[in-house]
C-alpha cells in the first residue's frame, strides 16, 4: 500500500513539474515579453457584411473584401505560441554579422506591431473593392478590441443598395479607321447588358481589344489607351457603360502599320560592335529579308523559317511573339532582340531589326559522384557529353554521352562481388517536325532521334557456380517529335512511335550459361529467363508540366507522367527442350513524378516528391524484363539504404543461396516520396534535413511470392523509410551535395522488428558502420 501510495506522490510530482514547464514554455513562446509600454501586436482583421436586405448576393463582395485586409500579415501563431517571434526576440542583438542574428533571421520573424495607419488603409482597400465588384453605396465603421499585447481590427461594411447592373454598353463611333475596327469588335465583348458590373471585366475587355488591334497593325496601341465611363445615376441601380479613346492619345498610336523592311544580325556581340568591325561585315538578302554578318553560323533559310514577320503585312504581335519563341526553339542564341523603328520611307511603315547574340556551338559537361555505407557497399559515378548545338549548319543540336558506375560490395550482404553500369547514348535533334505539317504557334518543336546502349555487369563468386562474369545489355533506338505551346507556357509533351530495343546477355563461361538456360523450365524465381534475347517494340508518351523556371512563385509544381507500350518476342535458344513454349510478353508501362516546391522563408525551400510507377503485364502469369524493372535505394532515392538492397516487399534478404539473385531485389511495380527542408547558412552552402520512403513490389511472373506481392492492406507496413540531413554547396549553375542517412524502418526484417527508429545508436561504432550511408552527387535529388 504505502508503494502504491508512493508512487502516486510521484506521479502527481512528474505531471506537475511537466505542467510548471509547459506553462512557463507557453509563456516564453507567445513572444510579447519585449514590447514596450503602449506597444500591441497586430493580431490581424476581421470583415462582417450587413446588408439591408438578404436577398441581395454579396458572396463575390465577401470574397474580395477578405483578400483587401490580408496585409500586413500577423505574427504566426501555433496555438497561443508565437515560436518565430519568440526565436527573434531570443536571438536579435545590435552586432549585424553576429551569430544571434543569423538566427534570429533565419528562423524567426520580427514584431508585426499595430499602427493606426493600418485601419485606414483597410477601409480606403475595402471602399474601392466594393466599388470594383458593383457595391457603389457602402459605409465602413472600424473598431479596435484591444487586448493586454494584442490588437484585432473589425470592419462593418455597411451594404446600402443591390450590386449594380450593366444596362447598356457603347462603343465608339466614327469613321476613322481605328473607331470603326474598335466598333467591329463589340460583337465579341466581355462586357454585356444584363450582367453585374466587374471592374475586372473591363479591364479584361481592355486587354481583348488591345491585342487584337496590336496584332492588325497597331503598334503603339496599349490597353491605357481605351477608357470606359460609367454613369451610375441614369437608370438609377443600372449603369450604362461608354467605351472610348482618350483624347490625349496621339498619333502614333492611332495609326496602322506595315513592315517594310527586316534586318538581321545572326552574329550580333554589343560589345565588339566598333567601326573597325562593321566596315567588314557581309550582306545576304533572303526573300525581303537582309542579313547584315560577319560569319554566318547557320543557313538563311533556317532562320526563315522561325521569322513570322512578313514585310508588306500589317504589324502582329502574335506574329513578334512567334518569332521570339520559334528562335529560341533554335537553342542556338543567348540574347535575342527585336526592335522596331518607323521607316523613312513612310509614317505608316516599320521597319524590324532582329539582333541575335549566338552561343558557343560545343560545350563539354562532366559529372562525378560517390556512394558510401561501411557494410554494404563502396562506388563511384562518373559522366561525360559532348553537345554541339549547330552540328550540321542547320541548327541541328548533337548530344553523345557516357555514363559509369562501379560498385564494390560486401558479399555478406549481395551475391556479386562488385557490380559496373554504363550508359551510352547519342541523340541529334532537329528544330521542326519532320513528316508532318506544324502550327506557328508552337513555341517548341522538335524532332528527336537517338540511340542508347546500356550494360549492367556482374562479377560473381559463388559456392555452386564459381567465378564468371554476367553481362546483360540492351540497345534501343527511338525517334518521335517533342513540343512545347509557348516559352512560359511550363507544358512539354513528347511522343515517340518508333522505339525498337535488343535485350541480350552474356556470360563469361559457356557452360554456365549452358546450365542455368537449361534450368529455365524449373525455375520459380524467374531469374533464368532474364537470360534470353529478345526484342521489344515499345511506342510511349510523356507529358510533362514544370513551373521551376518561373521565379516569381512561391509555389512551384513538377508533375511528369509517361506511358509506355512493349510488344516482345523472345528468340529462343538451343539449350532449351524443342517443346519448351515461351510466352511473348506483352506490357504496359506508367509512371507518374509529382513534386512541388514550397518557399517558406527567404530562400528556404520545402520541397516534397511521390513517384509511382508500375510495369504491368497484360498476359497471365506475365513477366518484366530485369532492365525494365524498378531497383529503390541509393543517393536520389531512399538515401538511407544502398541501391538493391530493399524489397520487394517484406521479402527477407538471402544471399547464401550460392545462386544468381541479381533479381530478387527488382520489382514492377514503385511506391517512392520523400520530403526536405532546404535550408541557405550562407551565399553558397545550403543545410538539409530530409526523410525518405519508398518500396518495390511484384505483381506477376515466376519469381512474385506473398511475401512480394502489393497488398493494399499492408503495403505502408512494406515502407522503407530513412532520415538524415546533408550539405550542399549551390553555385547556381550546379550542386554539389553530401548526404548522410539512417534507415527508421527496414522491411525486410520479420514483422513487429521492422520498425527500428527506437535502436537508433550514434555513440556504438558497430550501429554507425551498420546503418549510417553517406552519399556524394552533384544536382539536388530532385
Amino acid at each position: 500500500m504505502n508503494r502504491y501510495t508512493d508512487f502516486l506522490q510521484n506521479l502527481r510530482f512528474a505531471f506537475g513539474f511537466l505542467l510548471l514547464t509547459l506553462s512557463a514554455l507557453g509563456i516564453a513562446c507567445t513572444g510579447t515579453g519585449r514590447l514596450a509600454e503602449g506597444e500591441r501586436l497586430y493580431a490581424g482583421a476581421k470583415v462582417k457584411i450587413n446588408k439591408a436586405e438578404k436577398s441581395w448576393d454579396t458572396k463575390i463582395l465577401k470574397t474580395d473584401l477578405k483578400k483587401a485586409v490580408i496585409l500586413p500579415r500577423p505574427n504566426k501563431k501555433i496555438l497561443w505560441m508565437r515560436p518565430k517571434l519568440a526565436i527573434y526576440n531570443t536571438f536579435q542583438n545590435r552586432r549585424a554579422k553576429s551569430v544571434g542574428n543569423f538566427i534570429s533571421n533565419s528562423f524567426g520573424e520580427p514584431p508585426v506591431l499595430y499602427v493606426p495607419e493600418i485601419a485606414n488603409r483597410h477601409r480606403e482597400l475595402l471602399s474601392e473593392r466594393a466599388a470594383n465588384d458593383g457595391f457603389f453605396k457602402t459605409k465602413i465603421a472600424s473598431s479596435e478590441k484591444a487586448r493586454k499585447h494584442t490588437m484585432k481590427l473589425l470592419h462593418e461594411v455597411q451594404v446600402r443598395s443591390p450590386r449594380e447592373l450593366v444596362d447598356k454598353v457603347v462603343y465608339p463611333i466614327g469613321s476613322d479607321v481605328l473607331t470603326r475596327r474598335i466598333a467591329s469588335l463589340q460583337q465579341k465583348s466581355l462586357v454585356l447588358p444584363g450582367k453585374y458590373y466587374h471592374l475586372e471585366d473591363l479591364m479584361i475587355e481592355r486587354q481583348r481589344l488591345s491585342d487584337t488591334l496590336r496584332n492588325h497593325g497597331w503598334y503603339y496601341f496599349s490597353p491605357d489607351n481605351l477608357l470606359f465611363e460609367a454613369d451610375t445615376l441614369h437608370p438609377p441601380g443600372d449603369i450604362n457603360l461608354t467605351l472610348r479613346v482618350k483624347n490625349e492619345v496621339g498619333q502614333p498610336e492611332r495609326r496602322q502599320y506595315r513592315l517594310a523592311g527586316i534586318t538581321v544580325y545572326p552574329d550580333y556581340d554589343l560589345a565588339k560592335q566598333t567601326d573597325a568591325e562593321q566596315k567588314h561585315t557581309d550582306t545576304l538578302r533572303f526573300d525581303c529579308i537582309q542579313y547584315v554578318y560577319h560569319e554566318m553560323a547557320t543557313t538563311p533559310d533556317i532562320l526563315n523559317r522561325q521569322i513570322f514577320l512578313k514585310c508588306g503585312e500589317y504589324y502582329s504581335n502574335d506574329d513578334y511573339k512567334s518569332t521570339i519563341y520559334r528562335l529560341l526553339n533554335l537553342n542556338l542564341y543567348k540574347f535575342i532582340n527585336i526592335r522596331f523603328e518607323v521607316s523613312p520611307q513612310a509614317d505608316t511603315l516599320l521597319h524590324a531589326s532582329i539582333y541575335l547574340t549566338p552561343y558557343r556551338p560545343e560545350r563539354v559537361e562532366a559529372t562525378f559522384s560517390g556512394v558510401f555505407s561501411p557494410s554494404f557497399y563502396y562506388g563511384l559515378r562518373a559522366g561525360a557529353a559532348y553537345n554541339h548545338r549547330n552540328i550540321f549548319k542547320g541548327a541541328e543540336a548533337l548530344r553523345i554521352g557516357l555514363d559509369g558506375a562501379y560498385l564494390r560490395t560486401n558479399k555478406n550482404n549481395f551475391d556479386f562481388v562488385d557490380f559496373l553500369v554504363s550508359d551510352a547514348s547519342s541523340r541529334l535533334s532537329i528544330p521542326r517536325f519532320l513528316f508532318i505539317p506544324e502550327r506557328k504557334t508552337l513555341a517548341f518543336s522538335t524532332t528527336q532521334f537517338s540511340l542508347r546502349h546500356e550494360t549492367n555487369l556482374f562479377n560473381y563468386d559463388l559456392d555452386e557456380l564459381g567465378k564468371f562474369r554476367l553481362t546483360f545489355q540492351r540497345l534501343q533506338t527511338q525517334a518521335g517529335y517533342l513540343w512545347k505551346k509557348n516559352r512560359r507556357g511550363s507544358v512539354v509533351q513528347e511522343v515517340n512511335p518508333l522505339n525498337l530495343g535488343l535485350q541480350f546477355s552474356t556470360i563469361s563461361n559457356a557452360d554456365i550459361r549452358r546450365q542455368l538456360i537449361a534450368e529455365i523450365p524449373t525455375d520459380s524465381t524467374g531469374t533464368s529467363l532474364s537470360l534470353l534475347t529478345f526484342v521489344e517494340f515499345k511506342p510511349n508518351y510523356t507529358f510533362t508540366l514544370d513551373q521551376r523556371l518561373e521565379p516569381a512563385r512561391r509555389h512551384s509544381k513538377y508533375f511528369r507522367q509517361r506511358f509506355a507500350f512493349q510488344a516482345s518476342g523472345y528468340t529462343g535458344s538451343k539449350y532449351l527442350p524443342a517443346d519448351y513454349v515461351l510466352n511473348s510478353p506483352l506490357n504496359l508501362f506508367i509512371e507518374s513524378d509529382y513534386r512541388q516546391y514550397q518557399k517558406t522563408h527567404g530562400r528556404n525551400v520545402l520541397a516534397l516528391r511521390m513517384a509511382v510507377g508500375a510495369g504491368i503485364p497484360l498476359r497471365s502469369n506475365g513477366t518484366i524484363a530485369l532492365l525494365d524493372r524498378f531497383v529503390i535505394g541509393g543517393a536520389s532515392s531512399v538515401r538511407a539504404f544502398a541501391p538493391r538492397t530493399v524489397g520487394p516487399g517484406g521479402q527477407a534478404r538471402d544471399t547464401s543461396t550460392g545462386r544468381i539473385t541479381v533479381g530478387n531485389y527488382t520489382g514492377n511495380m514503385l511506391i517512392e516520396s520523400s520530403l526536405e527542408y532546404r535550408m541557405p547558412i550562407g551565399r553558397f552552402p545550403e543545410l538539409a534535413f530530409f526523410i525518405d520512403a519508398g518500396n518495390i513490389w511484384l505483381t506477376s511472373g515466376p519469381d512474385a511470392s506473398e511475401a512480394t506481392y502489393f497488398r493494399i492492406n499492408r503495403f505502408y507496413r512494406e515502407l522503407a523509410v530513412g532520415t538524415g540531413a546533408g550539405l550542399r554547396v549551390n553555385l547556381g549553375f550546379f550542386v554539389m551535395r553530401l548526404d548522410v542517412a539512417f534507415p527508421l524502418s527496414k522491411p525486410y526484417l520479420p514483422t513487429g522488428e521492422r520498425w527500428v527508429a527506437n535502436n537508433v545508436r550514434f555513440g556504438s561504432s558497430t550501429w554507425r558502420r551498420d546503418n549510417l550511408n553517406w552519399n556524394f552527387s552533384f544536382g539536388y535529388p530532385f
